[in-house]
């Protein structure tokens, strides 16, 4: 049972948490983050999700996840990188991007999107199989693609997400 710490919209820490697959009220959020990795091309690496209840089934995205309760969002960042990607990186390279606050009809949520420049070898992931199907390296016009094939979680569909893939570009 994953629980997770719950912040209000000025991203202060409450004190109250919520056990995944809960309904939490308006107002609170929990954190969730994305990483980025790109390589010296240019190109992200991106992953093929591999469980049939993931909220994207079978559909790539970025290597990411939600921070349990005690973990700040650099730390979840690692640990998820970690996890799924079987590789570890030095905290100081994820830089963060952006940062935001989803209301969604079932839960809200903070998503904090790292940008992390690093020329990681897919030989040498060692990926979560039940997390992970597949990786691959595309570049934004191709991951806009897949978007509109709707093969890519399609992270620009709410309105608040308006240009996440252009600020992967301009950092």
């Amino acid at each position: 049972m994953e629980i997770f710490d719950l912040y209000d919209k000025d991203f202060n820490k409450l004190s109250k948490t919520m056990v995944r697959g809960t309904t939490n009220n308006h107002g609170e959020y929990h954190l969730v983050v994305h990483m980025w990795f790109r390589n010296k091309d240019g190109k992200y690496l991106i992953q093929q999700r591999n469980k049939l209840t993931d909220r994207v089934p079978y559909q790539w995205s970025c290597t990411g996840g939600a921070a349990i309760s005690g973990d700040t969002s650099l730390i979840a960042a690692v640990r998820e990188t970690k996890e799924e990607l079987g590789v570890e990186i030095d905290s100081q390279k994820f830089k963060l991007i952006n940062r935001y606050f989803m209301d969604e009809i079932d839960t809200s949520y903070i998503t904090d999107v790292y940008l992390i420049e690093e020329d990681i070898l897919i030989k040498d992931l060692i990926l979560d199989k039940v997390e992970v199907k597949d990786v691959a390296y595309k570049t934004i016009n191709e991951i806009r693609e897949m978007i509109l094939q709707k093969k890519f979680w399609n992270l620009e569909r709410q309105e608040t997400r308006e240009g996440y893939l252009d600020a992967l570009e301009m950092n």
